[in-house]
């Protein structure tokens, strides 16, 4: 189960450390190791080495990032965990249909995944959102939906493990064949090449004077939430960048 080595558990701006310990229990009971911490508040802490309670090798791996941009910039899928309804709606995932995605994505050795999980009293901000192709749902009791951080990470990493267990049992390990430029071409745009494609579009938006109000916040939202359910390769973004370089050829000459 290779592929679970693939999977960043995020955690965005956590403020208590014994949820950290915790959360590192959970991914280690499940296979998982990689973790990182965006903005804790306090991190190491002897409370979170407590409560890991024989997972501390997770912790001593964890990385600390200060923005989620760098926690995610070379995962070519990236999902959100929220329980909230929002005004703009995302693509939304039970944990098993998730589970089953993500797995599948990993399935290429050179594909990375990130499960971001927010603040323990506000969860994701939608900007956060925003960064993600789809969110995933855990359909807990709708009278009581309140899950502590632990709680919503052990859910989901079972279901990893076992749709992982499912899709490796009785099979060969897959191989890492070489990477031909027609497979570079052909891979899942990485985050950082997706929100570099919508900077360039947006620019272009507004020297066509196509959007009144700079920066055009609403509708770039939109758009990210378009492009992220499209899953466009390096290839695609490459010629959708393209076409915005010769419309700013052609206004710089106009």
């Amino acid at each position: 189960m290779d592929q679970l080595s693939q999977i960043k558990i995020v955690l965005v701006e956590p403020t208590h450390p014994g949820n950290i310990g915790s959360v590192a229990r959970a991914m280690k009971t499940m296979g998982l190791s990689r973790l990182v911490l965006v903005n804790p508040k306090k991190f190491p802490h002897y409370e979170a080495s407590k409560l890991a309670a024989g997972a501390e090798s997770v912790l001593e791996q964890a990385e600390v990032m200060q923005t989620l941009s760098d926690a995610i910039d070379e995962c070519t899928l990236v999902v959100g965990t929220s329980v909230r309804d929002r005004e703009v709606t995302w693509p939304t995932r039970d944990p098993r249909a998730a589970a089953q995605a993500i797995i599948q994505h990993t399935a290429v050795p050179t594909q990375q995944a990130a499960i971001l999980f927010g603040r323990e009293s506000s969860g994701l901000t939608n900007a956060e959102l925003d960064q993600c192709q789809f969110q995933i749902r855990i359909p807990a009791n709708p009278e009581y939906s309140s899950l502590n951080l632990a709680s919503a990470v052990q859910l989901i990493n079972y279901e990893l493990r076992m749709q992982a267990i499912a899709q490796t049992d009785g099979l060969e390990p897959l191989s890492e064949q070489p990477v031909t430029n027609v497979a570079a071409r052909q891979r899942p745009a990485t985050k950082a090449e997706r929100e570099g494609h919508l900077e360039h579009l947006q620019n272009t938006l507004v020297a066509l004077d196509f959007v009144k109000v700079n920066p055009p916040t609403v509708l770039m939202r939109k758009l990210t939430r378009l492009y992220n359910k499209a899953d466009l390769t390096v290839e695609e973004i490459q010629i959708l960048r393209g076409i915005l370089a010769s419309v700013d050829q052609h206004l710089t000459r106009s």
